[in-house]
């Protein structure tokens, strides 16, 4: 009697099964784009809970606050981005052509993704390192290998990295927002932009 009165107080039930918190954690960022994609980027916790069929402290439980959210969503798209670079870098062989490429790829991204754009831009700038190291950490490699195939010192590398980071963002940013210029007219003023930099180096 004593132990059906237990079990009937909860206190008897064997403990549920542990949370898997990287399957949780990637649950809830599955969760945060599709509530951003539908209602705009000024989705709380409160959305990405109803989302993902969760309760807010479960969130609270696999990211600090929003903030910690949108940063890691911005590092997701983040690495989807290096790998589309990667992809591009890989099947061309002229220089000039991969560095347009790779200003295009982060125009379509923005281009195809408005709603998660205008969330998570501002983490994806060197004013957020943590969020922004992905894409800075491979344009680094990038510019390092290049320095060292053409005899170059490769100490500039990583400055380059956060100034083309930065400034092909915040233009990219500007442009999805106002569109006072076509998609291939903002990439090629970048281009020529980056590529007169790099010319200048011989």
């Amino acid at each position: 009697m004593a132990e059906q009165t237990r079990v009937r107080r909860g206190r008897g039930r064997p403990p549920g099964p542990p949370v898997d918190q990287k399957q949780r954690r990637a649950q809830l960022l599955d969760a945060a784009e599709a509530a951003i994609r539908e209602s705009g980027p000024d989705v709380g916790l409160a959305d990405v809970a109803a989302a993902a069929g969760l309760t807010r402290s479960a969130v609270y439980a696999s990211f600090a606050d929003r903030n910690a959210l949108l940063t890691a969503l911005a590092n997701r798209h983040a690495r989807l981005i290096v790998e589309r670079l990667g992809a591009i870098i890989g099947g061309i062989t002229d220089p000039a052509d991969q560095t347009r490429a790779a200003i295009d790829i982060l125009a379509g991204w923005f281009e195809d993704e408005p709603e998660l754009a205008r969330a998570l831009s501002a983490h994806l700038l060197p004013t957020t390192p943590s969020a922004d190291g992905v894409v800075v950490d491979a344009l680094t490699s990038i510019l390092t290998e290049g320095f060292r195939a053409r005899g170059r010192d490769e100490a500039p590398a990583a400055t380059w990295a956060h100034a083309l980071v930065g400034a092909i963002s915040t233009t990219i940013a500007w442009w999805s927002t106002t569109r006072t210029v076509s998609r291939s007219d903002v990439v090629d003023h970048l281009f020529l932009l980056v590529w007169s930099g790099f010319a200048g180096l011989g």
